[in-house]
C-alpha cells in the first residue's frame, strides 16, 4: 500500500466555524491514517507553538509538527502501526502517550497534557563535543602499545584525534580495523600486523575507553514556543537498523526518495518517500570485504554516484531504475583514504571528488574511465600537512569550486585545463566545510567554526558574508533552491535546518526532531524544493523536513 507523503493539517479559526489546509493531497489522508490531538499546559490551557512527537519504535520512525491555533495538531499519511504521542513547549513537557493504534483511513486522536519539567538545555556543541578540539598538544601514555600508536596511528592522524577518542572495546576493535584497511590503500602508509593489532588493542582500551552518553531528544528544541513561519512544518526522522552505519553523505533520487552511502558495512540505504520502507543494497564484492561507502552524489538520468574509499579504492554508480551497478576502479593517493565526503556531478556528466587528507581534487569521465588528478597548490605548499579540500559545489559556468578548510581559502578547479586558482576568504577562521550553488550559480559556503554563510559570486568572485540569528551554531551543509532564490542550510550545533531569502535578508530556522542529529549533509529535492532531505553521521539518522508553503495550504 501506498502512502503518498503526509498530510500535516491545521486547524484555523474562521468566523463560520474550521477550516482545514493542508500541504499534501487529499488522497494521502485516504491511503494512510492520521492522528490529531490537543496540546495543553498542566492547567488545562491550550498550548500553540508547540512541538508534537509521534514515534512508531516498530518501524523506527519518528514525526513532529507544530501545534497551531487553540493547540491543535494533526498529521495524516501515516503507515498503519502503534504510535506513541508527546507534546513539548517551553519548559514542560508531557509524558509519552499510551500507544495509538493508526490504520489506514481511520483517525485516531491523542492529546497531551505538558506537565513534567524538562531537563537542562544542551549547549550548543557538535556530538562528542568533549573531546579535546584539534590542535590541543598530546602524549601517548607510556605502555606496551605506545610505539605502535605512534608510527601507526600517526601516519594519518596526530595524536590528540587518537587520544582524545573514547570508545567501547568493541568500538576500539572496529577503529583498529578501518584503520588497516586505510593502510592497505594508501602507499605511505604500513598495515598494522596481527600481533601488532592485538597489541595496540590493548593499548588503548586501558588508556582510551569509554562511551559518549547519550543526549536527551529534547535538550536542543528551544524554550520559547513557535510562532508565524516557523510553525510551519513536518519533520521526518528515521534510525537506520545498522548500528553505527555512519551515514555521512545523502542525495535525492529522480523520484524524490532519499539515499545514503553508509560508511561502515558499504551499503547503500534508500528510504522511500512515498512508503517510508528502507531498503538497502549490497554493492558488487570486492578483494577486501571491508566496503566503506561514501560522497554520493545524484548523476545524469537515474544514475547515483559514490566512492567505496576503503583499500578497494572504486567509485561506483549505481542506475535507480535497473538497479546495476557500474564499478570504476580508482587511482591509489599517497597518504589518507582514497575517498572523500563530497562528490559532485557536472552536467557534462564528468565525476569530481575532493580527497580530504591526500591534499587532492579527482575528476572521472564514465564514458572512457579516464581519471585525471589534481593536487591543491596551498596544500602542496604547507609541505605535506595539506590545504584539507572537503566540500564541492558546480558554479554556473561548469567551473568545480571546494572548501580547502585547513587554509581558510576556496579553490576554483577549471576542468578543461586543469588549472586551479585560489581564493582568500575575507572571513578569519571561516572552517568552511559543505557547500552549494543557488539557482543562478553563485556559490554558498557553510563556515562552520564562525557560524556564517558565505557567498560566492562566481561571475566576479567577490565574497559576502551574512550571519544567521542564532550565534555559534556550526553552520555546516548548504544546498540551494533551484527553483528560487532560497539557500538552506544546516546548523549542526544547534540541530537547526534554516532557510535564508537574500531577497528580503530573512531566516526562518527549524529545529530537529532529536538533539545531536549531526546533520553533516543535506539536499533540496529539486522536483520538490520545500522537502529538504539531511542524514546525521555520528546519530545514525536520515529524515526530512517539509515546509507548509502557502500555496499548498490554499490548494486544500
Amino acid at each position: 500500500m501506498m502512502f503518498r507523503h503526509f498530510t500535516v493539517k491545521i486547524a484555523v479559526v474562521v468566523a463560520m466555524g474550521v477550516a482545514i489546509v493542508g500541504i499534501h493531497s487529499a488522497q494521502a489522508v485516504n491511503n494512510g491514517g492520521s492522528v490529531q490531538g490537543i496540546v495543553k499546559s498542566a492547567s488545562g490551557e491550550a498550548v500553540s507553538g508547540a512541538f508534537v512527537k509521534l514515534k512508531n519504535a516498530e518501524r523506527r520512525l519518528t514525526f513532529m509538527v507544530i501545534s497551531q491555533t487553540q493547540g491543535s495538531y494533526q498529521i495524516g499519511g501515516l503507515p498503519p502501526g502503534k504510535y506513541r504521542v508527546q507534546g513539548i513547549g517551553g519548559d514542560f513537557q508531557s509524558e509519552w502517550s499510551a500507544p495509538v493504534d493508526v490504520g489506514a483511513g481511520k483517525s485516531s486522536t491523542a492529546n497531551v497534557w505538558l506537565r513534567n519539567l524538562r531537563g537542562p538545555m544542551l549547549s550548543l556543541a557538535g556530538p562528542r563535543a568533549q573531546q579535546p578540539q584539534p590542535g590541543t598538544p598530546r602524549i601517548f601514555p607510556e605502555g606496551e602499545g605506545k610505539r605502535i600508536a605512534e608510527t601507526k596511528c600517526a601516519q594519518c592522524h596526530d595524536t590528540q584525534r587518537v587520544s582524545g577518542a573514547r570508545y567501547t572495546r568493541e568500538g576500539w576493535e572496529d577503529c583498529i580495523e578501518v584503520m588497516r584497511d586505510y593502510a592497505r590503500a594508501v602507499t605511505a602508509a604500513t598495515d598494522l600486523t596481527d600481533e601488532e593489532a592485538k597489541v595496540l588493542l590493548d593499548y588503548v582500551t586501558t588508556h582510551f575507553l569509554g562511551e559518549t552518553p547519550k543526549a536527551d531528544p529534547n535538550s536542543r528544541l528551544p524554550r520559547t514556543l513557535l510562532s508565524g513561519e516557523a510553525t510551519q512544518y513536518l519533520a521526518v526522522e528515521y534510525e537506520i537498523p545498522t548500528h553505527d552505519s555512519e551515514p555521512h553523505e545523502i542525495t535525492v533520487d529522480k523520484d524524490g526518495n532519499g539515499w545514503v552511502s553508509e560508511r561502515k558495512g558499504g551499503l547503500l540505504g534508500k528510504l522511500d518517500v512515498n512508503t517510508l520502507a528502507f531498503t538497502e543494497v549490497s554493492p558488487p564484492p570486492a578483494a577486501w570485504g571491508g566496503l566503506r561507502l561514501n560522497a554520493i552524489a545524484q548523476g545524469l538520468g537515474n544514475s547515483l554516484w559514490m566512492v567505496d574509499g576503503g583499500p578497494n579504492r572504486r567509485w561506483l554508480s549505481y542506475d535507480t531504475k535497473t538497479g546495476k551497478f557500474q564499478v570504476f576502479p580508482a587511482p591509489a593517493v599517497r597518504i589518507g583514504s582514497p575517498g572523500g565526503n563530497t562528490m559532485v556531478v557536472r552536467p557534462d556528466g564528468t565525476v569530481w571528488l575532493a580527497i580530504l587528507f591526500a591534499n587532492q581534487v579527482v575528476g572521472l569521465n564514465p564514458a572512457t574511465g579516464k581519471f585525471v588528478t589534481y593536487e591543491v597548490p596551498s596544500g602542496v605548499a604547507t609541505g605535506g600537512r595539506g590545504a584539507s579540500p572537503y566540500g564541492m559545489a558546480i558554479a554556473g559556468d561548469g567551473k568545480v569550486w571546494f572548501n580547502e578548510f585547513a587554509v581558510n581559502k576556496m579553490g576554483r578547479l577549471v576542468p578543461d585545463t586543469g588549472t586551479i586558482d585560489e581564493f582568500d576568504i575575507p572571513l578569519q577562521g571561516c572552517g568552511n566545510r559543505k557547500m552549494g550553488s543557488d539557482s543562478d550559480g553563485n556559490l554558498w559556503v557553510g563556515c562552520y567554526s564562525a557560524g556564517k554563510l558565505l557567498k560566492i559570486d562566481y561571475k566576479t568572485t567577490q565574497m559576502t558574508v551574512f550571519s544567521p540569528p542564532t550565534e555559534n551554531s556550526g553552520v555546516y551543509a548548504v544546498s540551494g533552491d533551484p527553483k528560487s532564490k532560497l539557500i538552506w542550510f544546516s546548523e549542526q550545533r544547534a540541530d537547526k535546518i534554516a532557510r535564508f531569502d537574500p531577497q528580503t535578508q530573512a531566516y526562518v530556522e527549524y529545529p530537529m526532531i532529536s538533539a545531536e542529529s549531526d546533520v553533516r549533509r543535506m539536499e533540496v529535492d529539486p522536483n520538490q524544493p520545500n522537502r529538504i532531505w539531511w542524514a546525521g553521521h555520528t546519530s545514525n539518522l536520515m529524515g526530512y523536513i517539509e515546509i507548509l508553503s502557502g500555496d499548498a495550504r490554499q490548494k486544500q
